[in-house]
């Protein structure tokens, strides 16, 4: 099998079509415009396609087509190239990408000699599947993990939780959560360099201590564990109760090294369901940047998945009744503005005083369809 993919502004229309014919695929055909923007982008898709070929074992080569021109002429003159490469049974040209000139032109010269066209439906994760006598429509049935997913896009996870010891510590992190009230106290009391009643904060300490996150007298052993990282499980753990097709928690991905500099970012909970990528950041602080948060994960959203979706998970006790009182104004973390731009950009946020886990799964269930 020869595939032939036009790259233009969706990748996300490329990868999965790859992903799922892998393995029959002999030769893979890149076709791009030659231009500053997309010969960037063909370097980094190359790359990714390079990384899952070592990944998988593939035995399929992959050529770069670099179109100086963009005019009939030139489109008939490709179409009779990459007609030479494989005889038409064997010729599948994924359309879902290109400029819709070059994919009509295209389409209708490989089309007239027996080649199959692919269209990949981004939203339903379904192709559809053309040829001269007809169309047909397919579900995927090899969807990628978000390791396939994010080597694809030319990147790389240096680093992620172990799910092993995930599941390990998920009985005391549970038990945590039915006491969440009382681990906010306990929490403050830590942050504020206050001493802890034993007695009062066992259902704490007690789970705590078996985490390894402090000793059996409720005294911090790993600080940044019972500040953040705790809390981020908690939400991990919640997700893997849905239906995706992996979750990962503390995933550390890195982009290029530019200039010596490295470009990397972390996140605190990803996952992915029918090739799309989702994330989910968790801030267990009272004052936090909220527009800022919001244009943060914008571009992060661009750069990782245009067709995923984030959400914020922010639990904090903002409210102060002696604020009140007093009539002062009480801070909030996401005013009315910076939540209408949270979502149109398909942002999600949640903004409490407390972790209410029944609505925080109702409320991922119904943003995620999960």
């Amino acid at each position: 099998m020869v595939l032939v993919s036009l790259l233009g502004d969706f990748d996300s229309s490329v990868l999965p079509v790859f992903f799922e014919y892998k393995y029959e695929i002999t030769l893979h055909v890149l076709a791009y415009n030659a231009n500053e923007r997309d010969d960037k982008n063909a370097v980094r898709i190359v790359r990714g396609l390079n990384a899952l070929r070592a990944k998988y074992r593939l035995k399929c080569t992959l050529r770069e087509m670099r179109l100086e021109r963009n005019d009939i002429q030139s489109i008939i003159k490709l179409a009779s190239s990459i007609s030479r490469f494989a005889p038409p049974d064997h010729l599948f040209i994924n359309v879902s990408d290109g400029e819709a000139d070059m994919a009509i032109l295209l389409s209708k010269e490989l089309l007239d000699i027996g080649a199959t066209l692919l269209i990949y439906g981004r939203y339903s994760n379904n192709l559809s599947i053309l040829t001269l006598n007809g169309m047909e429509k397919t579900s995927l049935k090899r969807n990628m993990n978000i390791d396939d997913h994010v080597i694809s896009k030319g990147y790389q996870i240096v680093e992620s939780k172990s799910k092993n010891e995930l599941e390990r510590r998920k009985p005391f992190t549970r038990e945590i959560g039915e006491n969440f009230a009382l681990f906010q106290k306990y929490r403050k009391r830590i942050m504020e360099g206050k001493s802890v009643d034993e007695e009062l904060y066992g259902a704490i300490i007690r789970p705590l201590y078996q985490i390894g996150a402090a000793d059996r007298r409720g005294k911090p052993l790993n600080i940044n564990y019972i500040l953040g990282e705790l809390f981020e499980e908690q939400v991990y753990h919640l997700v893997s109760r849905l239906n995706f097709d992996d979750v990962m928690s503390g995933a550390k991905i890195r982009y290029e090294t530019i200039n010596g500099v490295t470009v990397q970012n972390e996140f605190d909970v990803l996952m992915i369901k029918n090739n799309h990528l989702y994330i989910i950041e968790c801030k267990f602080r009272d004052r936090v940047d909220g527009e800022n948060l919001i244009y943060k994960y914008d571009a992060l959203l661009e750069q990782m998945d245009a067709d995923g979706k984030v959400m914020i998970i922010n639990v904090a006790s903002t409210e102060s009744k002696e604020a009140l009182r007093r009539g002062k104004r009480i801070h909030k973390n996401f005013e009315r503005g910076a939540l209408s731009r949270a979502q149109l950009n398909n942002i999600l946020i949640y903004y409490e005083p407390t972790f209410d886990q029944t609505k925080l799964i109702a409320m991922m269930r119904r943003f995620f369809d999960a």
